[in-house]
């Protein structure tokens, strides 16, 4: 069966038609189908980016209250239904046991998270799920729905107005075609229509023919001329959405941000520093009002809040490093007390230019003070609320080693109360813990603020000094002894009058170790007990009868076995000229290393060694040491050695320097002996004996730790030490002490006078080494110039010359 073709298909003009037709209308589809991807691939995008920006949203708002209680979290999670576009929330626990549900009929299984990858459907809800805590310690999950109504409205009404465009370009197409057609195909119809009838054919005129077929040519020409600049117009209009898509992405992005942080201050500012936007909770924080400050510079804007730290310019930055992308700026203290945490980002585009960065704000004020709340239970007693033996022992360890490291000395005084048994057993635990309480709040008025009290348990307490003397120890020891002696403690009608019993021991004079020094401390406590009580006693190690013989057998046999197996070594400290900090010369400092090579410091072997008669030996180490150090690097700096008061007693000593100078071919200047200032005054003539022996080898003498005795100064004429080195307790707290300026300007003023090089020890900063530039002291030695080091750098540019010297070639 042959099928019936109509008849405008049999013309050309209607096959032409309906070929534009044809391809107009397949245009059309790809065009809307294009369209339609392009702008479901976006939604999938968009929902992917805002489901993310959510999940991680919820996950920081609900993490500390579910950690808290899950009633806090159900609190939040309403709180959170005024979140645009979600259509239900339900929270469980990590079991999947459900805490609260939102918009989410009970018992209705819940659905799977949609995947949002190319291909997959959306329909008009998305359900997503957002895990609550870490992978490591997870507390929940909090699943929720997301309408895509609002992505598929804004595509329906594009679809629309897209297909009314070009349902018009295709009529207005066709309509221009047919009536092309219709004057094309004139000519031809009328050629037809001759033909038709041979005997009424009238030919055209030949260049009525040429002409046509050339403004046919020229009219198709400029037909493809128009779609080709279509077509470039559809280009144009596809890099316009481009731009137009990165510029969403920017605007996504920081709309990311700010829901990621919408319980936080934030602010986005621009690379001028103008404000671009600001959140209610940043003006809520810094006590801003709520009117525009877009285009105003932030530092203005912060300047004048209400509530901001008290020098903002010190505590917060308006520039951050350009090498970072993030920069967390630390705490702020607000003048109203809160604590605030800043961090800063930089926001990037998608050409990899920065336009701006957004500072973000927390207020932190609660956590901190739950964070000093839990550390104060961790340190603090219950009862008293002291310091507790944890933070003791934590406090007495640190306090050691600080005293080790700066030469320095710390006190422990521990006592009780004496029969506070009696108490406990005839009025009851409730009185006796009021009376503990009453003893800790009389000692706290006793004790000063760098200074520590502890309670260790029951009626036992500790104070800690740093930095301290025999003397304060002693002054705030029979302070203590006489205001628990004055209170009067009423309970059940009865007055009772505490007494105390106080043991003092010293790191390192009574003990090398914390352990120790609590050890000893206790004792003399003890001690103090037997005494009549109410009293305090230092330790005493000869009145330790288990203590003594053992002790000193123990540090004379490991004296006497370093001396043997070289188990000494020198460190080196340099002395510098005040002037240009250039170094003059070394001080030699013994140390003495134990079985397992770890060092001992001279705190803790010399007071054994001058009991025992071994620092003679010491000494002669030493001396024998350091001259063949001497002799064996020529050109490096001269070296000061320190020599005991128990040297005194031997006069060989001098002898002995002079021998080893001579037989090393030393250069006696080159060796600078240190004599202890106490030391030399408490025997003054056989002082002045020994250091004339000793200047008589043309070494330079020092006096070590002058104006310890100010009975010294009488002496110095008949001591005739070349250099004095001013004792490190007036330096070392030289800024604060106004008594310490005075005598170290009187001791420089005189060492002037009397042609003396002055040395300041114990400089330890660069306030200290400043002032005493100012007071004019010649040399300066501390922890602030360089440490003790046994490969010092002086020493090694010694090494270094005579290396180039060997290198000389001698002539004949």
């Amino acid at each position: 069966m042959r099928l019936s073709v109509p008849p405008f298909m049999r013309t050309l003009r209607g096959r032409v038609l309906l070929a534009c037709a044809v391809i107009q209308l397949v245009v059309l589809a790809l065009v809307m189908s294009n369209t339609s991807r392009l702008w479901h691939d976006t939604v999938r995008q968009a929902l992917g980016v805002r489901i993310n920006a959510l999940s991680q949203l919820f996950d920081a708002t609900l993490e500390p209250a579910l950690a808290r209680n899950p009633a806090d979290a159900v609190r939040v999670l309403d709180s959170l239904q005024s979140v645009d576009g979600i259509n239900y929330m339900v929270l469980t626990r990590a079991d999947g046991t459900p805490v609260a549900a939102r918009g989410w009929p009970a018992g209705k299984p819940l659905p799977k998270a949609d995947t949002l990858s190319a291909g997959h459907p959306v329909g008009t809800e998305v359900h997503a799920i957002a895990r609550i805590g870490s992978d490591d310690a997870p507390l929940g999950e909090l699943h929720y729905g997301v309408s895509t109504l609002p992505w598929y409205s804004s595509i329906g009404a594009l679809s629309v107005q897209n297909a009314f465009i070009l349902a018009i370009g295709l009529l207005s197409t066709l309509t221009l075609v047919t009536w092309l057609i219709r004057w094309l195909t004139r000519a031809l119809n009328r050629l037809i229509d001759g033909a038709a009838d041979p005997y009424h054919f009238v030919p055209l005129p030949v260049p009525g023919d040429s002409a046509e077929l050339a403004l046919l040519t020229r009219r198709f020409n400029d037909m493809g001329e128009a779609v080709r600049g279509r077509f470039q117009e559809l280009a144009d209009a596809r890099q316009r959405g481009e731009a137009h898509l990165a510029l969403a992405e920017t605007e996504r992005a920081r709309l990311t941000a700010l829901l990621a942080a919408m319980r936080f201050g934030v602010l986005f500012v621009d690379n001028d520093n103008r404000v671009v936007f600001h959140n209610p909770a940043f003006c809520a924080l810094w006590g801003i009002t709520e009117a525009e400050q877009t285009g105003q510079p932030a530092d203005e804007v912060l300047l004048r809040a209400t509530n901001r730290p008290i020098d903002l310019l010190a505590h917060h930055r308006f520039d951050m490093p350009s090498d970072h992308l993030r920069v967390d700026f630390g705490e702020l203290t607000m003048n109203d007390g809160r604590i605030l945490t800043q961090q800063c980002y930089r926001v990037a585009e998608r050409d990899g230019s920065i336009s701006g960065r957004m500072w973000l704000y927390e207020d932190v004020t609660q956590a901190r003070q739950l964070a000093e709340r839990m550390v104060n239970l961790a340190e603090r007693d219950a009862l008293t609320g002291l310091y507790n033996r944890h933070r003791f022992q934590e406090e007495i360890e640190r306090m050691v080693i600080d005293a080790e490291r700066r030469r320095g000395t710390t006190a422990l005084l521990y006592f009780d109360l004496d029969e506070f048994k009696y108490v406990n057993d005839t009025f009851g635990h409730a009185s006796g813990d009021e009376l503990l309480k009453c003893i800790a709040r009389e000692v706290g008025t006793q004790v000063r603020r760098h200074e520590l009290l502890a309670r260790l348990g029951g009626d036992e307490f500790a104070i800690l000094l740093p930095d301290c003397t025999v003397f304060e120890v002693g002054k705030l020891a029979d302070r203590l002894v006489s205001r628990i002696a004055q209170l009067q403690f009423s309970t059940d009608g009865h007055v009772l009058r505490p007494s105390t019993s106080i043991g003092v021991a010293l790191y390192p004079q009574h003990a090398n170790n914390a352990a120790e020094l609590v050890a000893h401390a206790d004792a003399a406590m003890y001690q103090a007990k037997a005494a009549g009580k109410s009293t305090w006693r230092m330790y005493r190690a000869e009145s330790d009868t288990s203590r003594i013989a053992l002790t000193r057998l123990s540090w004379k046999e490991r004296i006497i076995n370093a001396l043997e197996t070289d188990g000494f070594e020198l460190h080196f400290q340099g002395i510098y000229r005040t002037t240009d900090r250039e170094l003059v010369h070394l001080e030699a400092l013994v140390r003495m290393k134990d079985a397992s090579g770890a060092l001992i410091m001279p705190g803790s072997f010399i007071p054994h060694a001058e009991k025992t008669g071994k620092i003679v030996d010491i000494d002669r180490w030493v001396i024998k040491r350091t001259i063949e150090l001497l002799a064996a690097r020529p050109n490096m700096p001269s070296i000061a050695i320190n020599v005991s008061g128990r040297s005194f007693d031997e006069p060989e000593l001098p002898d002995f320097i002079g021998r080893l100078l001579r037989l090393h071919c030393v250069e006696p200047t080159r060796l600078l002996v240190e004599l202890t200032e106490t030391a030399a005054v408490s025997d003054i003539g056989e002082a002045q004996r020994f250091i004339d022996a000793l200047r008589a080898t043309g070494c330079t003498v020092c006096l070590d730790d002058f104006g310890n005795g100010f009975a010294s100064f009488a002496y110095l004429k008949q001591l005739k030490a070349d250099i004095l080195k001013i004792d490190g307790l007036f330096i070392r707290d030289l800024p604060n002490d106004a008594d310490s300026q005075v005598f170290v300007r009187g001791m420089v003023s005189m060492a002037r006078d009397l042609g003396k090089t002055t040395i300041a020890e114990f400089v330890e900063n660069e306030t200290i080494y400043r002032m005493l530039l100012d007071m004019g002291v010649d040399l300066v030695q501390g922890y602030y110039l360089d440490l003790p080091n046994r490969e010092h750098p002086g020493l090694l540019r010694g090494l270094e010359r005579r290396r180039e010297n060997d290198d000389v070639p001698q002539s004949d």
